[in-house]
């Protein structure tokens, strides 16, 4: 249909005069057709704007989506077969170091470091153990004894004292830092009698704790020995394992030093008498520092004592 541009009217399309007012029609008919043309690419363009920019929302939205599934893959939770793998070295590692201590192999970096931390953890649980022991003992003898005098023995003088937290993390931590102390004193020493130069701390480090492994089953066994109670037998069998624990650590140490591939200018007998040295200085600061903790819960125990009869 056509308008008229004088009276508004609607023609038809091939009308070349409008039938109400005469005006001629043929030049907006081409008018009309020139602007149909023009607008009709215009808005195959927007249209092919508009849907090219939608493929690129579309794009960008999905990889988005593909980027955040990838970021919580990359942090998704411990991958357990990798941590089953690194128990089984572990645990293979330990197995060939209890059968050929001095043939050492080479496992994760952590072995060494792990196995110092085992023992450690296993003899502080054994010494937690017989302190709880010894304050219940102690406890139990305060109440029978003040029972006694005062003529009611179902009334309790003082109640049971218990060890806290901080016990065992501290005399864990004063036994983990002395022993990686005494492994980097022989590894300075080692290296100045002839040490290999491409054999890092770490290894350095694996190497004593696989020739040392037998301790950890000894601190198992003592502590197991502590569980028992306070028997004679038991409190000789525990103090010959410590022993025990202590010359194989001792071996271990000159074992360190004097196990080199080509002598250097330090000889390593001398080598050997000087990391023994400073290790047993190391063992006596924390031989100290454990029996001062050991002093300080005692005290700490026997002010409970007191207070309980106030």
């Amino acid at each position: 249909m056509k308008l008229c541009p004088n009276c508004h009217s609607e023609m038809e399309d091939n009308t070349k005069f409008c039938t109400k007012c005469g005006t001629k029609l043929s030049t907006l008919a081409a008018q009309q057709t020139t602007v149909n043309t023009t607008t009709q690419p215009q808005e195959a363009i927007q249209n092919n704007t508009a849907s090219s920019q939608a493929n690129m929302n579309n794009a960008e939205t999905q990889n988005n989506t593909q980027g955040k599934a990838n970021a919580q893959a990359n942090t998704s939770p411990i991958d357990t077969q990798a941590l089953q793998n690194a128990l089984q070295g572990y645990w293979t590692w330990l197995l060939v170091s209890w059968k050929s201590p001095f043939k050492a192999q080479k496992t994760t970096k952590y072995a060494g470091i792990l196995t110092l931390f085992l023992e450690s953890f296993f003899f502080t649980l054994g010494i937690g153990h017989l302190a709880q022991k010894a304050t219940s003992a102690a406890t139990n003898a305060a109440n029978s004894f003040i029972g006694t005098f005062s003529g009611n023995t179902s009334s309790n003088y003082a109640g049971s004292y218990s060890l806290g937290i901080d016990f065992y993390f501290a005399i864990i931590l004063i036994i983990l830092v002395a022993a990686v102390a005494m492994v980097g004193i022989t590894f300075l020493i080692h290296r100045a009698v002839g040490g290999a130069a491409t054999e890092t701390f770490i290894d350095y480090l694996n190497r004593l704790a696989h020739y040392s492994s037998s301790i950890l089953i000894l601190n198992i066994i003592f502590f197991l020995m502590a569980l028992s109670g306070f028997a004679v037998v038991s409190m000789l069998v525990s103090a010959i394992l410590l022993l025990v624990v202590a010359v194989i650590w001792s071996i271990t140490i000159v074992c360190g030093v004097v196990v080199l591939e080509k002598p250097g200018q330090l000889d390593r007998i001398y080598g050997a008498i000087i990391a023994g040295v400073i290790c047993v200085i190391i063992e006596s600061i924390a031989i100290s520092l454990v029996t001062s903790k050991l002093g300080d819960t005692a005290g700490s125990f026997i002010s409970s004592l007191l207070k309980g009869g106030n």
